[in-house]
């Protein structure tokens, strides 16, 4: 709902929720405090999926493609405005650990020839990006593993004819 609706009252997220908004109240003292447990929640989710990934010890391709099928289960999971997310600087700081942990990865993949070097600094980091949140959200009748084959391919090899 926060996706859809960024501003959503605490009353519409508990009536979407099932639940009176009272309810609600009594676990949060208001719409921020909300917000930063979903946040909270989420970056929480995306450092579980990194580890489980083991980017820096799995084989680059295994643990690619698990990274991204981690993440697409996390963003359908938690599709929350990033931007709003990142505003709290705790959030940031996490987020800012995770990002450097996969351009870590992506450097190793480079090292081991699965990505080109001759592309500008972050490139790669930037489309893996780009093309997890497309799958997240344009190819939701994919299960994330079927998500991630199609986006580990086009990472790896393009859409160009072979």
């Amino acid at each position: 709902m926060l996706a859809a609706d960024p501003g959503a009252s605490v009353a519409a997220i508990a009536a979407e929720a099932g639940v009176d908004r009272r309810t609600v109240y009594r676990r949060f003292a208001g719409r921020e405090e909300l917000l930063a447990a979903v946040y909270e929640s989420r970056v929480t989710a995306v450092e579980r999926a990194i580890e489980d990934a083991r980017l820096r010890e799995a084989p680059v391709a295994v643990a690619l493609h698990r990274y991204v099928e981690n993440i697409v289960a996390v963003n359908r999971t938690w599709p929350v405005d990033l931007a709003r997310m990142l505003a709290d600087d705790a959030i940031r700081r996490r987020r800012d650990v995770c990002v450097a942990e996969v351009d870590v990865f992506l450097d190793r993949a480079a090292d081991e020839g699965l990505l080109r070097r001759d592309q500008p600094a972050g490139w790669a980091g930037e489309l893996l990006i780009e093309l997890v949140a497309l799958a997240s959200r344009r190819r939701s009748h994919l299960t994330p593993a079927q998500a991630a084959d199609l986006v580990v391919d086009t990472f790896l090899h393009g859409s160009g004819a072979r």
